[in-house]
């Protein structure tokens, strides 16, 4: 996650730290009918190739293009976007980050998707737009149980850490709110104990970083 975040310009401290995250996307497979071989259900384009250019983030815009044109009803739907995504974020596209997350936001089942739900509550802490990014944080953590296995400490800590920024920014944002500084340094607690629990020295770090600014703050307050 980078440390660098663009300083609001009202603002009278350093605003939080931006966050930023990998994706992963399901591909389904097309259930053909033996008894019925003439209808083969929704179409699924083969974006298997496009795959080890937008992790390298090396998607030409005809590659994104040929993406785009992937339609909702197109099994690939996910993954054609999933790619996008995934390009964007390693050219640092914000733009084009934003309009693939609003692509996958297009399907009912995306919406309660915690893998593209902690993306879009990232992109919003970047963005400064820290209710969104609470509701989409909230969101994600309320259906963490459906990520794999694999994804669970990562993304449990991608969303902790966008609740706590965002606190950090509206408390920033706030006439010294005293309750919204409370909630930012208990979440930035949160955050560090999930990281701590795998001995991610670097991510605690990260965090007693911006809980030794807070509670100076805090002391100064009452």
């Amino acid at each position: 996650a980078s440390d660098v975040y663009k300083r609001q310009g009202a603002s009278r401290r350093a605003p939080p730290p931006a966050t930023a995250a990998r994706t992963s996307a399901d591909d389904a497979l097309v259930d053909a009918s033996l008894d019925e071989p003439e209808d083969v259900g929704p179409r699924q384009t083969d974006v298997s190739p496009y795959a080890a250019k937008a992790e390298a983030g090396r998607l030409t815009s005809s590659d994104i293009l040929t993406l785009e044109m992937v339609d909702p009803d197109d099994r690939s739907y996910t993954r054609s976007r999933a790619l996008i995504l995934e390009h964007a974020r390693k050219v640092g596209d914000t733009e084009m980050m934003k309009r693939a997350l609003d692509d996958l936001m297009v399907l009912p089942e995306n919406r309660y998707n915690p893998l593209y739900l902690s993306e879009l509550a990232q992109w919003y802490v970047n963005a400064g737009r820290y209710e969104q990014a609470l509701k989409a944080a909230n969101k994600a953590e309320q259906y963490w149980a459906r990520l794999p296995s694999s994804e669970v400490f990562e993304k449990k800590a991608e969303i902790y850490e966008a609740q706590a920024a965002a606190y950090q920014g509206l408390f920033y944002r706030s006439e010294d709110d005293m309750e919204l500084l409370e909630k930012a340094i208990r979440h930035w607690q949160k955050y560090r104990e999930h990281v701590a629990s795998r001995s991610r020295t670097d991510l605690a770090r990260r965090a007693d970083d911006q809980l030794a600014k807070l509670e100076d703050i805090q002391h100064r307050l009452q």
